[in-house]
């Protein structure tokens, strides 16, 4: 067997240049998964045969889509290589996003939206997996909360693109198409940078040795393994966990566009600067959410989600007409809000943390494993929507966000000088 080197010995330029790549990539994966859920309102009107309920059907064949890209990926990649693998659904994502847009029929765009999906949880899965091998974990809260910052990124950018195609009365296709190229080009560019991990052993993945001393071939993750002793109940609640964040997100992320237009009877420029100044609470939320994680430990994150649902329930009642330093007051309770739910930033990291080395990257399919549970979210919202209102569906949404804080206090802690790791050692002791 051939002997590999470590990571400390791949050049320092290198693994930079390797993380921003997959952050290039990670932009794009959030894009084309929330995409869906701007344009959700123009899809309608553009397509006679598309109701808003074949829209929300679209999220979920792009949400079974990524279930089932998540899990195979996270064997694939034990199998065939994290690098292999994240390249190859990298491509599939841009290729599949620009021929989304050759299909009219509800047919065809959930067909796209199902391929689509697989990329999408795939990418997260191998992503945060060998992402978090680049670096020692005394960084890796902030690594992945950066990472998962680009989702604010994302939206940021799809707001203010919105805002502009608006003004300039452009078709809203262009949001779609805009999603395909940049994940072709940075498949491209991890075939170049991204170190194998056949060849060069993770921060954190120690070499497997026999009793001579010798490397042997370091031991294979399954699914199985997930399912048994202490991991069965850390599996079984990080899924419950992710499925409550996506019907928290769904009932409110999913259809705020709809809700602001149809509710609130905001034009398309107005929902747009509303759509990115809140998306701004999410990136700031990640980098200060992220430094938390690595100072006091994963678990006091739990509260950001009690405080967004807070914020959402006065996002509801709060006026539409009020300012204040020329910002529309539900652009700042967005922001607040989308600030509380980025501390889940540090899931990728955590979840892999919570599992040996060789389940890492079944751990961090445990997020997009969460979509067995979660993917039905948005056709619950319009069964309630269309037994009473929009409005009144959506109060889900703090509902969820509060017991998803409470039930993420139930999970171990990983980082050892964390708050909750010192109180539960002395709970053990006692």
């Amino acid at each position: 067997m051939t002997t590999k080197k470590h990571m400390n010995e791949v050049p320092m330029v290198q693994r930079a240049a390797a993380y921003l790549a997959i952050l290039v990539g990670y932009v794009f994966y959030c894009y084309n998964f929330v995409v869906i859920d701007y344009v959700r309102p123009y899809i309608v009107d553009a397509y006679d045969s598309i109701t808003l309920a074949h829209t929300a059907q679209f999220y979920t064949w792009q949400s079974l889509g990524a279930l089932i890209g998540a899990l195979s990926c996270a064997w694939f990649a034990s199998r065939f290589g994290k690098k292999n693998v994240l390249i190859t659904i990298t491509a599939i994502n841009g290729a599949a996003t620009i021929l989304n847009m050759t299909f009219t029929s509800y047919e065809g765009w959930a067909a796209m939206r199902f391929i689509v999906g697989i990329a999408l949880g795939g990418y997260f899965t191998v992503a945060v997996s060998l992402m978090i091998g680049l670096f020692t974990d005394s960084v890796r809260g902030k690594l992945t909360a950066f990472a998962s910052s680009m989702f604010s990124v994302a939206v940021m950018a799809m707001g203010a693109y919105a805002a502009y195609l608006s003004s300039v009365n452009a078709s809203w296709e262009n949001m779609m198409l805009v999603g395909g190229i940049p994940p072709l080009v940075a498949a491209a560019a991890m075939v170049f940078i991204l170190p194998s991990d056949k060849k060069v052993i993770a921060f954190g993945e120690e070499a497997a040795k026999d009793d001579s001393g010798k490397e042997v071939e370091a031991k294979k993750g399954s699914w199985g393994e997930m399912f048994r002793g202490r991991n069965l109940r850390i599996t079984l609640t990080c899924l419950l966990l992710s499925g409550l964040n996506f019907y928290g997100f769904q009932f409110f992320n999913g259809f705020v566009t709809t809700y602001l237009k149809e509710v609130r009877m905001f034009d398309g420029q107005t929902m747009g600067i509303i759509f990115s100044i809140s998306a701004f609470g999410s990136l700031l939320g990640a980098w200060v959410w992220g430094a938390i994680a690595d100072k006091w430990g994963r678990k006091v994150n739990a509260f950001g989600f009690i405080l967004a649902g807070i914020m959402a329930s006065v996002f509801f009642v709060a006026p539409s007409d009020v300012s204040f330093m020329g910002l529309n007051l539900l652009a700042i309770l967005g922001l607040i809000y989308n600030f509380g739910l980025a501390s889940s930033a540090v899931w990728g990291g955590y979840f892999s943390e919570l599992f040996p080395a060789h389940l890492r990257s079944f751990g961090a399919a445990l997020f997009h494993g969460g979509r067995l549970i979660g993917m039905w979210a948005p056709m619950v919202l319009v069964f309630i929507q269309e037994r009473s209102d929009l409005q009144t569906a959506m109060w889900g949404s703090p509902i969820v966000w509060v017991l998803a804080g409470l039930l993420w206090l139930s999970l171990p802690e990983t980082l050892k000088k964390g708050v909750f790791s010192k109180k539960e050692k002395a709970q053990a002791t006692a």
